[in-house]
């Protein structure tokens, strides 16, 4: 393996930091190099989050724009924010529920339908799996808190990390306090299952 390079996007609350930590410890127990960036705004306040996860052979921690091999979007829109990284090969995992913002809420703005957004992406890549990651968590661990678990199982059957299933799931163990293991392995499972 020489390099894989996954960017996580999503808002303040949604476990993108968790959702790379658990990567990252699995990299780790695998032996395999992993450098991590993250960047986040008013996270706690519901703002845009990104995390750069880059194994294999790769010395910096962010990912160079239109090099992504994978952009994980826990919420629809993020998607678009960060799609200077994608380029023409990029698959995108784009949870469909949207979060939409204060400034939606109050009318100072729009939310685009999920049809545009898709449209606007497909500018840059065809290769979009739309995903009910959050229902999925609802239906199976009984709280959507659990969708970013629900998206490393789908991430782990879409593309070929450098580590296994069994590794996740220790890593998520580790990640995670031991009450929260068993809603989350299921989570895991049922992302897994998805595809």
């Amino acid at each position: 393996m020489t390099e894989l390079n996954v960017l996580l996007v999503g808002v303040g609350g949604q476990g993108i930091l968790t959702t790379s930590a658990i990567l990252a410890r699995a990299a780790l127990r695998a032996g395999i190099n992993v450098v991590t960036a993250e960047t986040h705004g008013m996270a706690q306040r519901g703002g845009s989050v990104e995390v750069h996860v880059r194994f294999g052979d790769v010395d910096s921690p962010l990912i160079p724009y239109g090099s992504a091999d994978v952009v994980v979007a826990l919420e629809p829109v993020e998607a678009l924010r960060y799609a200077q990284y994608m380029n023409g090969k990029t698959l995108v995992i784009l949870n469909d529920r949207p979060i939409v913002p204060p400034t939606v809420s109050t009318g100072l703005a729009t939310y685009p339908e999920l049809d545009e957004i898709l449209s606007k992406l497909k500018e840059v890549t065809e290769n979009i799996k739309v995903v009910s990651a959050s229902k999925i968590a609802e239906d199976i661990a009984g709280t959507a808190q659990a969708t970013n678990v629900v998206v490393i199982g789908m991430l782990a059957k879409l593309v070929e990390l450098p580590f296994s299933y069994e590794t996740i799931e220790e890593a998520l163990k580790e990640v995670l306090p031991e009450r929260l293991h068993e809603a989350n392995l299921k989570a895991l499972k049922a992302g897994f299952e998805n595809f």
